[in-house]
């Protein structure tokens, strides 16, 4: 069963009763802290805008990571995780870049979480996330009913 899940620069945005958060644990809108805080009963999920950061997710858009830095991501910062637990987020025209940067490195491809935003929650194949809508407060994504590498085996 799919579950929602928000994210949001401002965590006081994030609709009270969520069961799923997701936070950046680095760059200028750091939050992860202030969203464990809010949402001490929910499953978050850290993000990581720097190919350098620890974390769940490594964010691949302008001015974050590029679709190269994310296979140093997988190999050298996450080194000690194995990419299937790994989860790379990118909008729908750069991932077939960041497939390409995996595939000409000879790397493991690791999870995706995809931005579309249509307004349709569901989640494309070979991604475990969708951010189908976005508002000025938050954005929203639907996620599978397992998130390796979030949620236990």
């Amino acid at each position: 069963m799919a579950r929602i899940m928000y994210d949001a620069v401002t965590p006081s945005n994030i609709p009270a009763g969520a069961k799923m958060v997701a936070g950046y644990a680095d760059g200028r809108y750091a939050n992860l802290t202030q969203i464990k805080s809010r949402f001490p009963q929910a499953t978050v999920v850290s993000i990581a805008v720097r190919h350098t950061t620890p974390a769940h997710v490594l964010d691949v858009e302008r001015g974050d990571a590029t679709p190269p830095e994310a296979v140093v991501w997988c190999t050298h910062t996450m080194a000690q995780t194995s990419n299937k637990e790994l989860t790379v987020y990118c909008n729908t025209s750069t991932w077939p870049k960041v497939r390409a940067a995996f595939q000409a490195a000879h790397v493991t491809e690791p999870n995706y979480w995809i931005a579309q935003y249509d307004n349709n929650p569901s989640i494309p194949a070979r991604a475990v996330a969708k951010q189908y809508a976005s508002n000025k407060k938050f954005d929203t994504s639907v996620v599978a009913s397992r998130w390796p590498g979030v949620d236990p085996a």
